[in-house]
């Protein structure tokens, strides 16, 4: 029932908003009567956390809603085996673990965990390799980051595989499933009753007949009380499912119903939205592919719907668990599992029921290397999905936060707008006219180009193919009012071809500094320090900085010990990665020795500086781990710079990778080309001591593009993205990421120049509040040209209702006065992010019909 305040007027209704409810957007009514906007939430993993440097196998996971921790249960490898246990802590995108607690001096296998939520404790069951591999369980109580245990007690005496252990909270009883040794490996039961800090047993149950062995067996309660148990039956090689009921300390079981030929059973999760059971299992018809199907309970049996594919890169056995588990909050299930991709990553998928059918979501990859072992932990408190696993190299024990996909707009509950005030502020987004400051083949690197804040100029240094591939540089004054920009004359700094050109500016002695490979000069790594005046530069003597052969050259200024920092590749060294730390004196620049910060093969440098630690960030592709996009974390002291370990940003073919800094979320974001398919991602990145951690990679441009360069707005506080639209005609493209939290969003695309492009090259210029875009027209004879640019600043000022208030909502049938930009006679669709266009979401949900710019008639 809508909750209502007032009578209805002219199609106005009044009800109680849940959440803040802005002016002018589509409104959703609740199942609790209250009205809301459609929200959406995007899938997004958080960065890996180590909880144990040594050899963990994973055994079982579990959440404890009374003390809001995550508990993992596994073997330490580092530790003679020895049966071990964490706890973690949520917080936002990240978790934290206390230290880890041996609760069983002997080999543990095998195992799994629950939570008994009548009596608060967690319960771990598992194969006692100090126990003739006997059943084992043991009660365990959390107490701020740690956990205690009481007395292990057996549940079965023979050796017991594949132990799965789920809570019912309708008898408050403990049930665990597994193939008995003594009983020919045949699926068993046993269920358990929690008192004080032990557990004790009733008699076990047999699940399967004769022989018949249980591979892989999983079991999990439904809200009724009832057991769905899923295994591969070896008498038939089927994949079987049956429902148990629980009496006292006893268990019965249904028929056996057949769901699928399985090679292997892998999980099984109960959905408490749409009561079904998921199974995942490896499909023995289909090339062993990850495959799901869901099952509904009617008394003691179960029936399923159609077999899907989940993932069709799984052809040969997955060697080691998966895991899956329910998200109660986005009401999806989150499956993992170590992908048979190139190089055994870990991946996941949301899964979404509907019916005795599911929808399979886009497929995320959380870790690059070989991942085994995995469990997961929905925390309800914080809403969030924890996947704990072993990751190569040495398989380490971590875990990671995933924020699973989830949106609330159905076909059904949309009722209308949004009454209150909305306005509009700021000026769309426009480009110049073109100008030429080269008229003639330009060759520049995206970080060519660089704002002086001294003389309030820009700044562009470029290889002249008309003047012998000379170094030149050029001054340029920019004009806000009509987006135009005007060139002094240009200025040679370098007499011999040079290539690789980046340029910085050194703000504590006002100099610009360019560093790039002289040709003439035996490819030597050298910097030039130049001097704007007026509407011109002066350049020193240059100085050779590496006696070597360099390339992928990138630079930028340590503003904390007013330093030049630059990176390359040096291809006289191995071509290791290298950073030398330079000193500007006058108009000169003298270096201390290099450092290395990756060892081998190293492409497309690019480096920024993060204020907020005072650190140097290199980004850069690493030839020898597939071209996978990396950077590395660099602190400069006195003549020299020293790094932390290399971090992979995208585990896929990277090219360009431009890197800037976002002075107000204090946030690093590379930009990059991802190889495979030439589309256009951005990463963002937060710095942590001598380490940086990546959030998910966004892409900004979904078809092909190149020449990638990156700059960072002061003004608008967004990183603008500047690069040839392959797909459109190779035109000069820009758009502008919003950074919050570990991610970015992105606003439209600027076409800044409708011609062909190469070689982009940006810089901000924070007086004139414009970008300047330089670049080579891909149109002969390869001229080098110039557009200046604005992003769009639009911003939109609605009134609100907080929480708990009363809203107003023009209702199916009314007019919404308080939109804006809309097109007369033009239907629009109501958006998953609460917004409304004209194309339709999934689901396709008609807002109504504009009448006008700022009037819809809400749909009737």
């Amino acid at each position: 029932m809508l909750k209502r305040i007032g009578a209805e007027e002219g199609g106005e209704f009044k009800a109680i908003a849940s959440g803040t409810l802005p002016s002018g957007r589509p409104v959703i009514v609740n199942a609790d009567g209250t009205v809301s906007i459609p929200t959406s939430v995007s899938s997004s993993v958080g960065s890996a956390v180590t909880f144990e440097s040594a050899f963990s196998e994973m055994q079982g996971g579990a959440y404890d809603s009374n003390s809001n921790r995550v508990v993992f249960a596994y073997r330490d490898g580092g530790n003679s085996n020895y049966a071990t246990a964490v706890v973690g802590t949520v917080s936002g995108t990240s978790i934290s673990f206390g230290t880890p607690v041996v609760f069983d001096s002997n080999t543990m296998g095998d195992g799994d965990a629950c939570f008994d939520s009548t009596n608060n404790k967690i319960v771990i069951s598992w194969k006692d390799g100090g126990n003739n591999n006997y059943g084992t369980a043991i009660v365990g109580t959390v107490s701020g980051t740690s956990i205690s245990f009481g007395t292990k007690n057996q549940y079965a005496t023979g050796t017991c595989n594949e132990n799965k252990i789920d809570f019912d909270s309708n008898s408050g009883k403990v049930a665990i499933v597994y193939r008995d040794g003594s009983s020919s490996y045949r699926g068993a039961c046993s269920i358990g009753t929690v008192s004080g800090t032990n557990i004790s047993f009733g008699s076990q149950t047999l699940i399967t007949s004769g022989t018949d062995q249980a591979a892989g067996i999983n079991c999990a309660f439904d809200s009724a009380g009832k057991l769905a148990v899923a295994y591969r039956n070896s008498g038939d090689a089927d994949g079987d499912c049956v429902i148990g009921t629980i009496s006292g300390t006893s268990i019965s079981f249904g028929s056996i119903v057949n769901f699928a030929n399985a090679d292997d059973v892998d999980s099984i999760t109960y959905d408490s939205t749409n009561d079904k059971i998921f199974i995942t299992f490896r499909d023995a018809d289909n090339s062993s592919y990850l495959t799901g199907i869901v099952g509904t309970i009617s008394g003691t049996s179960i029936s399923f719907g159609t077999k899907q594919v989940i993932d069709s890169a799984t052809a040969s056995s997955f060697v080691y668990p998966n895991g899956a588990g329910f998200d109660a909050a986005s009401g999806n299930i989150v499956v993992s599992y170590r992908s048979q991709a190139s190089g055994n990553p870990g991946k996941l998928n949301d899964i979404t029921i509907s019916g005795t059918s599911f929808t399979v979501g886009t497929q995320l990859q959380f870790d690059s290397g070989d991942s085994r072992y995995m469990q997961v932990v929905y925390d309800s408190t914080a809403q969030k999905t924890v996947i704990g696993f072993a990751a190569d190299p040495n398989y380490y024990g971590k875990a990671l936060v995933y924020t699973s996909s989830s949106q609330n707009l159905t076909s059904e509950n949309y009722i209308g707008m949004s009454r209150g005030a909305v306005f509009q502020t700021g000026d769309a987004a426009s480009a110049g006219s073109t100008v030429t400051f080269n008229a003639a083949s330009t060759s520049l690197n995206k970080d060519s180009s660089v704002f002086d804040s001294n003389s309030n100029k820009v700044v562009m240094a470029y290889q002249d193919a008309g003047n012998s591939d000379q170094g030149t540089a050029i001054v340029g004054t920019i004009n806000n009012s009509d987006n135009s920009i005007s060139f002094g004359s240009e200025v040679v700094f370098e007499t011999g071809s040079t290539r690789h050109i980046a340029s910085t500016f050194d703000t504590s002695n006002n100099k610009v500094v360019i560093a790039y490979r002289d040709n003439g000069n035996s490819n030597y790594g050298t910097a030039v320090v130049g001097t704007v005046s007026g509407t011109s530069i002066s350049f020193g003597t240059p100085v050779v900085y590496n006696s070597g052969d360099l390339e992928g050259i990138g630079i930028t200024f340590d503003s904390s010990n007013n330093k030049v920092v630059i990176s390359y590749c040096d291809k006289a060294d191995s071509s290791n990665g290298n950073a030398i730390v330079g000193t500007v004196s006058g108009t000169s620049i003298s270096f201390g020795s290099e450092a290395t910060f990756e060892v081998g093969n190293v492409d497309y440098t690019a480096a920024t500086f993060d204020t907020s630690n005072n650190k140097v960030v290199i980004s850069f592709s690493d030839k020898d781990n597939s071209n996978y996009g990396t950077a590395v974390v660099g602190t400069v002291s006195g003549t020299s710079i020293s790094f932390g370990s290399a971090v992979v940003f995208a585990s896929e073919y990277t090219i360009f990778n431009p890197i800037v800094f976002d002075s107000s979320n204090n946030k690093v974001v590379i930009a990059y080309r991802e190889g495979a398919a030439d589309h256009g991602k951005a990463v963002v990145g937060t710095v942590s001591g001598t380490s940086i951690s990546f959030g998910s990679a966004v892409t900004f441009n979904s078809a092909a593009m190149s020449y990638v360069s990156a700059a960072f707005d002061t003004s608008s506080n967004k990183v603008v993205i500047v690069y040839k639209d392959t797909a459109n005609s190779s035109k000069g493209t820009a758009i502008a990421g919003t950074v919050s939290g570990t991610s970015i969003s992105f606003g439209s695309e600027l076409v800044y120049q409708t011609g062909a492009v190469g070689n982009n090259s940006v810089v901000y210029d924070s007086n004139a509040n414009r970008f300047a875009v330089f670049y080579r027209d891909d149109a002969s004879p390869l001229n080098g040209k110039a557009n200046v640019f604005n992003m769009s600043t639009i911003a939109t000022t609605r009134g609100q209702v907080t929480n708990g208030q009363a809203a107003s909502v023009d209702v199916i049938g009314s007019v919404s006065t308080n939109q804006i930009g809309l097109t007369a006679g033009q239907q629009y669709f109501v958006q998953n992010d609460g917004t409304i266009s004209t194309t339709a979401d999934s689901p396709s949900v008609l807002a109504g019909t504009a009448i006008s710019a700022t009037e819809l008639v809400v749909k009737t």
